[in-house]
């Protein structure tokens, strides 16, 4: 149990088995962690939110000495006493911040599809989709981590008019003929035209491959042209008409998603007799409840902002559920930039960069810890130049060195050490721990909102952290107690360091 936990539980406890959740203070001269439970339990016990804070503070002090409780205007802010929090460090082994399974058992219920990428297979894949995949490896390797079970799926849009341009436009180029007007450039169909391949199926077998090598590999790929060839479209459309969900406009057929919260009606086959793309997304979300999955995430691009809520309706229509399970993750573009200048075109081909070319010229690891460090619902501004840089101004760098750090210090010729046992925290020391004993509250964040952007701002904080004890505090000291003591320290920091990075999929360097 993390101290977190060991403090949520004391005031659990104390407040009726109500769920307390614990805050870190901006100033922490004031606590290392505050409450607000006091306010809350006021209505209910008819007193003032001070006079509540000072009882519970006074009734907690009396309970344990590991934690100071102070009320202050209301709130109770909490200090963890020194050797407590030096006592954390036997808690900190590869596993630290993995979940009681015991204190969560929906946990273990829960079944996960996370779907993300899903590039048309019509050429290759741009820094926007290495975006999408590294976000969805991360965020699946953090849920993972936290005790969830994740499927990683690829969603192959084989079908339809933009497959069709795409055969159309390799044709053309291998029958010398001119493109069609809507039809796909680049080199790369040149090279398409070149083999007897089947062009889809190369395409999509280069996808899979640059996928593999910036290390975002996926559980299942699922074909869109399976859903049509197997009927799935018209037993969905069956099931909406049984439900009367839809109707006949103009000789096309509508689904009526504005009964379901949407802001219009959509046309589910045109007058034409053609099936949409919206036909075949909604038996794909049915397809996925179907196989039994609780939870389905998807990572889309900004630009299908409203195509949520008609998936979202359409799912609730043939559920009869207005908890349709689907949570959708948006995200914005990525702009790369090289010497301050926007960089579009590749320097090889003159058309546009691919994320291959970006993978090749900074490396696996930037490239990974660059694309994870927003916010996606952000737009991302890339620095080429800077992910190359060997300083600390380059976050991954920064962090990587930390740990190439700390293993360089480990590796020094020390002399049998004592045991090693709590003496005093040093400034440094104190922030360093603190920072050490929130990975499990960030991790349980992180499984909450999906943010796994704060993975790498965690990272880059507690790497500050240890570069700062690293100059105030001698490590390696005359005083073998206090050397055994500050290793004890930087082992549970490099442990911490590795099981983030290890999430990131980045590299944990022993030498830099």
């Amino acid at each position: 149990m993390s101290i977190q936990a060991e403090i949520s539980g004391l005031f659990t406890a104390a407040a009726g088995g109500a769920p307390i959740a614990l805050a870190e203070p901006k100033n922490l001269r004031y606590g290392d962690y505050a409450t607000n439970i006091a306010l809350r339990l006021a209505k209910l016990q008819k007193k003032a939110p001070p006079r509540i804070a000072q009882e519970l503070a006074a009734q907690l002090n009396a309970k344990t000495p590991d934690f100071v409780f102070t009320e202050i205007n209301g709130f109770i802010n909490i200090k963890i006493n020194d050797r407590r929090l030096f006592q954390e460090l036997d808690q900190i082994t590869p596993d630290y911040g993995r979940p009681d399974y015991s204190a969560a058992p929906d946990i273990r219920q829960s079944k996960i599809l996370l779907e993300y990428v899903s590039a048309n297979p019509t050429g290759p894949l741009h820094i926007g989709h290495g975006r999408w995949a590294v976000i969805g490896d991360i965020l699946a390797r953090a849920l993972a981590y936290c005790g969830y079970a994740v499927t990683k799926e690829f969603y192959i849009n084989d079908a339809g008019r933009q497959i069709a341009n795409f055969l159309n436009s390799v044709n053309a180029v291998k029958n010398r003929q001119p493109l069609p007007e809507d039809g796909y450039h680049g080199s790369y169909i040149n090279e398409l035209a070149r083999l007897d391949a089947d062009p889809v199926q190369v395409t999509l077998d280069q996808q899979k491959e640059t996928l593999k090598n910036i290390r975002s590999e996926f559980d299942s790929w699922f074909s869109e042209k399976t859903l049509h060839q197997s009927g799935a479209l018209e037993q969905v459309l069956n099931e909406l008409k049984k439900q009367n969900a839809v109707y006949t406009k103009d000789g096309a057929l509508l689904f009526k998603s504005t009964a379901y919260g949407d802001d219009k009606d959509r046309v589910l086959i045109k007058s034409g007799g053609e099936k949409t793309y919206f036909t075949a997304d909604i038996a794909y979300h049915r397809n996925k409840l179907d196989r039994g999955f609780t939870k389905l995430l998807n990572i889309w691009g900004a630009d299908h902002h409203g195509y949520i809520p008609r998936v979202q309706a359409a799912l609730q229509a043939l559920t009869g559920k207005s908890d349709t399970r689907l949570t959708v993750i948006l995200g914005q573009l990525v702009n790369l930039y090289r010497g301050g200048e926007p960089v579009k075109m590749s320097k090889r081909t003159g058309e546009l960069i691919t994320l291959k070319e970006v993978a090749e010229e900074i490396g696996v690891d930037a490239l990974r810890y660059f694309l994870a460090m927003r916010s996606p619902d952000t737009a991302l501004d890339f620095d080429l130049d800077l992910a190359k840089k060997q300083s600390s101004d380059n976050p991954v760098y920064y962090v990587q060195y930390a740990h190439a750090r700390i293993c360089s210090i480990l590796r020094q010729n020390i002399p049998s050490l004592p045991e090693a046992k709590f003496l005093r925290l040093e400034p440094a020391e104190r922030l360093l721990l603190l920072k050490i004993i929130r990975l499990p509250s960030e991790l349980e964040t992180i499984s909450q909102t999906y943010g796994i952007h704060r993975l790498c701002s965690y990272a880059q904080e507690l790497a500050a952290l240890f570069h700062n004890f690293y100059h105030e505090c001698k490590v390696i000291a005359e005083n073998m107690q206090v050397t055994a003591y500050r290793l004890k320290i930087i082992r549970a920091v490099q442990t911490v360091l590795k099981i983030i990075l290890d999430l990131l999929a980045v590299s944990a360097p022993e030498k830099m």
